[in-house]
């Protein structure tokens, strides 16, 4: 079966990549309803692990007949296959799979066969260049293209289904040949760029709302809101960016080539105008997390029922967000 499936450029609408959904289906449709996701003309890509831990397990398999879904096989997929594979009547239920123990027997054979053809790679192509999307990670030092045309070779899938290495260690030098490479498998609190490499699987199957990457924005989201630290990666890439505009449009203009530095100036503009855009929504969290030190910072120094009184208030300010949750884990035990 091919291991490498290459997606064309979507011309008529989004293409959006999704962390590991865990049968997460209902935060899934949820962030996706967020972003206005249009089923007619938008495709949904994800970097593997659809199966165990969650309870959309209906909702989840039935994603693999849409014809706007696609994912790779993630190691949890590898995981039932091999099971399966070695023993069909095996009662599988480890790492989160009781769920399999469910499935008649007649459906499982089919349900295998389909995960089984899964691609362990996906190539999407866009405007920017090519954007590949893989379950854990690639070899460090490898080329996207040596990757994804060498993926038969079984060290490079092993590193496809079980690597952490790149995310572990923050290895900030990227995948060369790629636009974005986008990996979940490795649980982090929050979405993280290491270079050109995008780290989604910020629930590892349990609580919170999934990360969904938008190619279109080069942005990761978060029902709907973007991502803070993703903001302020894509700032110092759009300044870079911005830099080799100007400098372009210096040659240009030194060189009096009107409609070429009419057209470079027109683009600089442009990229001038987004990027004071993502400043201004980098400030706005900016001031949000600096109006939330000092909160806790108050907080640090009351007692007793001021202390609870205080900390209720936080809580109803930030219910239903991910802080709201960090107060509830972190500070209500002391609340008393």
């Amino acid at each position: 079966m091919p291991h490498l499936l290459k997606l064309p450029q979507n011309r008529a609408g989004r293409d959006l990549v999704v962390g590991d959904i865990h049968f997460k289906t209902r935060e899934l449709h949820r962030g996706l309803q967020a972003l206005g996701f249009d089923q007619s003309v938008d495709r949904l890509i994800a970097v593997g692990d659809l199966i165990d831990r969650g309870p959309g397990i209906l909702d989840g398999l039935k994603l693999l007949g849409e014809p706007w879904f696609f994912t790779v096989k993630g190691n949890h997929e590898q995981m039932l296959i091999d099971a399966y594979r070695a023993n069909p009547n095996l009662p599988y239920s480890a790492h989160g799979a009781r769920w399999w123990l469910t499935i008649d027997d007649e459906s499982k054979a089919m349900i295998i066969d389909k995960l089984d053809s899964l691609p362990l790679v996906i190539e999407v192509e866009t405007a920017q260049g090519v954007v590949g999307v893989v379950h854990a990670d690639v070899p460090c030092g490898l080329t996207w293209d040596d990757f994804a045309q060498g993926i038969d070779n079984p060290q490079f899938q092993d590193v496809a289904l079980w690597g952490r290495e790149r995310i572990k260690k923050h290895h900030r030098g990227g995948v060369p040949g790629a636009w974005r490479v986008c990996v979940g498998h490795t649980w982090i609190p929050h979405s993280l760029r290491l270079g050109n490499v995008l780290a989604l699987d910020v629930t590892g199957g349990g609580d919170g709302p999934l990360a969904i990457y938008s190619l279109h924005d080069d942005v990761v989201y978060v029902d709907g809101k973007a991502s803070g630290l993703d903001q302020a990666e894509r700032l110092a890439e759009q300044l870079e960016e911005l830099e080799q505009s100007l400098t372009s449009l210096k040659t240009l203009a030194h060189a009096n080539k009107l409609i070429e530095t009419q057209i470079a100036s027109r683009e600089a503009e442009a990229r001038a105008q987004h990027i004071t855009s993502i400043w201004l929504n980098l400030a706005d969290e900016i001031a949000g997390m600096q109006q939330f030190m000092n909160a806790l910072h108050g907080l640090s120094l009351l007692s007793g029922e001021r202390r609870a009184s205080k900390l209720a208030e936080l809580q109803a300010r930030y219910a239903g967000t991910p802080t709201g949750d960090l107060l509830t884990r972190l500070l209500a035990p002391y609340a008393d």
